[in-house]
């Protein structure tokens, strides 16, 4: 599987996707809003680790495909086409809206 332990996103990510939008997005990661397109074959872990430190998410879920993944089953690659978003939550689990 991927090298995220713990049930947990949290570590020391490095840049593993592009700020620029595409207009035909079809491999991307939906976070505040927003549609930043992926890279397929780059680290899963670390891509999210990245997107949810420059998106200032602290605790946050991931869902792939409208699926939520936990960190354990995550692939070790993003794949061609998958879209992910990414939600904060706070302490007590419940996903902060607004």
């Amino acid at each position: 599987m991927s090298d995220i332990e713990n049930e947990n996103w949290d570590a020391n990510p490095i840049r593993v996707y592009d700020e620029v939008p595409n207009e035909n997005l079809n491999t991307y990661v939906r976070v505040n809003g927003s549609d930043l397109p992926l890279t397929p074959g780059a680290s899963f872990a670390a891509t999210v680790k990245e997107v949810a430190r420059d998106s200032g998410l602290g605790k946050f879920r991931v869902y792939v495909n409208g699926a939520e993944m936990k960190p354990a089953d995550a692939p070790d690659t993003i794949e061609e086409g998958m879209s992910l978003e990414m939600r904060a939550y706070d302490v007590a689990g419940g996903e902060i809206t607004g």
